[in-house]
């Protein structure tokens, strides 16, 4: 009597696959934890960060706005150097408000972190996450 091999047989590539894509999925997610995890980390080093230079801005800077907006980029770019899946996006100004929002994405691939720095004068900042890419 013969023996077949695993392939051999519709029963056999079945579970070939199944065990291949199951061990697929089980990497990915693996990965996705991870990912997610250094997203997070990055986006609150982010955070901290803005939050305490950021307060430098005055208040006469961010009157200026749009005017003053080159400066205020840079000192966020500067403060952010080195710091690994952060990139300033730019700064914007809500219709009708008199703060300035200096936007940050942290993280990387899916995992991409949105972060918010609003400049409201008197030295402070007020910063958070959105858990999606700007």
């Amino acid at each position: 009597m013969r023996v077949r091999g695993l392939t051999e047989t519709r029963e056999g590539r079945f579970v070939l696959i199944a065990v291949v894509g199951g061990t697929l999925m089980i990497a990915l997610a693996v990965a996705n934890l991870l990912l997610a995890g250094a997203s997070d980390s990055a986006a609150d080093d982010a955070r901290r960060i803005l939050r305490r230079e950021l307060s430098t801005v005055s208040d006469e800077e961010i009157a200026d706005y749009p005017d003053s907006a080159d400066e205020i980029e840079a000192l966020a770019a500067r403060a952010l150097r080195g710091r690994a899946g952060t990139r300033v996006l730019g700064t914007l100004r809500p219709e009708g408000d008199d703060e300035v929002v200096v936007v940050v994405e942290a993280g990387w691939a899916w995992q991409a972190r949105c972060v918010h720095a609003e400049l409201r004068g008197g030295a402070t900042v007020l910063t958070y996450v959105r858990d999606r890419p700007c």
